[in-house]
């Protein structure tokens, strides 16, 4: 009679451990990091996603009615970040790409996004900044006949239940390059929304000195959150409730204590993409919520 053959125990333990991680494997949800899109119910909701991309910008804003705007797209290696955002609430399409100025850390996944998704209407401003990520983006452009709105103060991208308007640049000219980003302003309801791009004090005093600064409930802080941007003066005249700063980890000392300081002394609340992950803002044109990721 022949002998049972005898089991390898390291091949049963090999065999066990394939079983957990295929049963596991099921168990893995489709993003890392947690999202407070998925499965919820945006009707008659504005909600606007500052996505954590670092040292850069890139915001994912849902409509009520289902449109969608982005308003700039990181740097070239933020494509991830952002589509996760946006495959979240399901879409495919973008009605709004605003690029507020060309440098590579916020129109540095453009064309990424221009080859993967349908985008309606593009909006960038004429300025100096040239790199190879704004020329690959303004080829794919031309190549689909996508409309190309030039970014100015008074253009309006869209005067329905949620109206937006850009507030500057308010000149051809500017000699910090980071002062051509288009400033936004967006409303819904009683509630505001105020995105400064990487605009500076010498814009921020523009708008001043124009009367054109508007209150907004929430601040997208300028650039980064750097000395040279957000004064006394301009919260003033904003006043906002929140505050939100995308910055990560970098080597320009973003955010800076000056602008901290004078936040926490006006009593803002501060979010930061650094410490916070993912920063959505939902309103229904009445209350207003913040949540984040971290």
């Amino acid at each position: 009679m022949a002998r049972a053959k005898k089991l390898d125990p390291k091949g049963f333990v090999w065999v066990a451990i394939a079983f957990v991680l295929a049963f596991f494997a099921t168990k893995i949800p489709k993003y890392a990091k947690p999202s407070p899109l998925a499965d919820a119910d945006w009707q008659g909701r504005l909600a606007v996603v500052y996505v954590d991309t670092g040292n850069s910008d890139s915001i994912v804003i849902h409509f009520p009615d289902e449109r969608t705007m982005l308003i700039d797209a990181g740097k070239p290696d933020d494509f991830d970040a952002i589509s996760q955002v946006l495959e979240s609430f399901g879409e495919d399409t973008i009605d709004y790409a605003v690029i507020t100025h060309q440098h590579d850390d916020h129109i540095g996944s453009f064309p990424e996004i221009l080859e993967n998704y349908t985008v309606k209407t593009v909006y960038m401003p004429t300025s100096p900044i040239s790199n190879d990520p704004t020329e690959e983006s303004m080829r794919i452009i031309e190549e689909q006949n996508i409309p190309l709105v030039e970014i100015k103060q008074g253009v309006i991208v869209c005067d329905g239940e949620v109206k937006a308007e850009f507030l500057s640049p308010m000149y051809e000219h500017y000699g910090d390059k980071n002062d051509y980003s288009g400033v936004l302003y967006m409303t819904y309801g009683e509630r505001s929304f105020l995105f400064m791009g990487d605009a500076t004090t010498d814009v921020e005093n523009d708008m001043l000195s124009k009367k054109t600064v508007p209150h907004a409930d929430v601040l997208k802080i300028g650039h980064h959150g750097s000395k040279g941007s957000t004064s006394k003066n301009f919260l003033n005249a904003v006043t906002p409730s929140y505050a939100i700063i995308t910055t990560g980890e970098n080597d320009y000392g973003h955010p800076t204590k000056k602008v901290l300081d004078l936040l926490h002394a006006k009593g803002i609340e501060v979010f930061r993409s650094d410490h916070h992950g993912n920063i959505t803002a939902v309103t229904d044109g009445e209350g207003l919520s913040i949540t984040h990721q971290k």
